[in-house]
């Protein structure tokens, strides 16, 4: 897992639900996805991507967990 995602990209890298970041709350960097938009986590690479079409509207690298339980 060492491909380097950018904005503007569709994201085409696995899609099940495993992928899904469900808790933003508790990686730092991350916000709440607009509606229409989830965060998937590919690596160390979070990519704020658009589920209707998989185009990628923001990219945080290397983001470490902030603690919190899940």
């Amino acid at each position: 897992m060492n491909r380097r995602w950018q904005r503007g990209e569709r994201y085409d890298g696995p899609t099940n639900s495993r992928w899904y970041v469900n808790d933003w709350r508790s990686h730092r960097g991350l916000y709440a996805p607009p509606q229409g938009y989830r965060w998937m986590q590919y690596g160390n690479q979070f990519l704020l991507t658009s589920i209707a079409s998989g185009v990628i509207a923001g990219v945080v690298s290397g983001v470490m967990s902030s603690g919190m339980a899940r």
